[in-house]
């Protein structure tokens, strides 16, 4: 018996696509009829001004807008609905604390990120037609066994080992 977390497979799916996307950010940035404000305090707000090209090497053009306030005038189409300043502003807090930042890190980093917002939620039932759709595209990614955050995705019991559970053998 095979138990999958669907969360986890999820998150590796959607990992595999939003590092590819994140490859070829130019090409995904789309300029916002409102823009999305962030505030930060001035320590970050002066560190963040430093690290803006970060921002438009991911997709994300982020401007600085006078004293702790930064505006986002365009990111990635691909961004889930809904939660862009979640995003951003996360991608901001890890910008913040790196020390030496690279464009890999930075590109997993940013994988990860909208990775797990756009995955199935705790809870959420799936149709058997998208359980399947889930364990079809969970086989075609290069690594399969984790989540990008390196937790399993499948676990799997053998009979000796439900048999042990309800003790039927010792």
């Amino acid at each position: 018996m095979y138990l999958i977390d669907q969360h986890a497979a999820h998150e590796r799916v959607n990992y595999e696509y939003y590092y590819e996307k994140f490859g070829q950010p130019a090409d995904a940035s789309q300029e916002l009829l409102i823009p999305i404000t962030l505030e930060f305090t001035s320590a970050e707000s002066e560190k963040l001004k430093e690290r803006l090209n970060w921002f438009e090497s991911a997709g994300v053009i982020l401007e600085h807008f006078g004293g702790g306030t930064f505006r986002v005038v365009s990111h990635p189409y691909w961004f889930p609905s809904g939660e862009e300043a979640a995003i951003i502003e996360e991608m901001a807090e890890w910008v913040l604390q790196e020390r030496q930042i690279d464009l890999a890190k930075l590109r997993e980093k940013s994988s990860i990120l909208v990775s797990c917002k756009a995955s199935i939620k705790a809870n959420q039932k799936l149709t058997p037609e998208e359980a399947n759709t889930l364990i079809q595209r969970l086989a075609a990614c290069k690594q399969p066994y984790t989540c990008p955050h390196g937790r399993p995705i499948v676990v799997s019991f053998s009979t000796y080992d439900l048999e042990k559970l309800f003790k039927r053998v010792m």
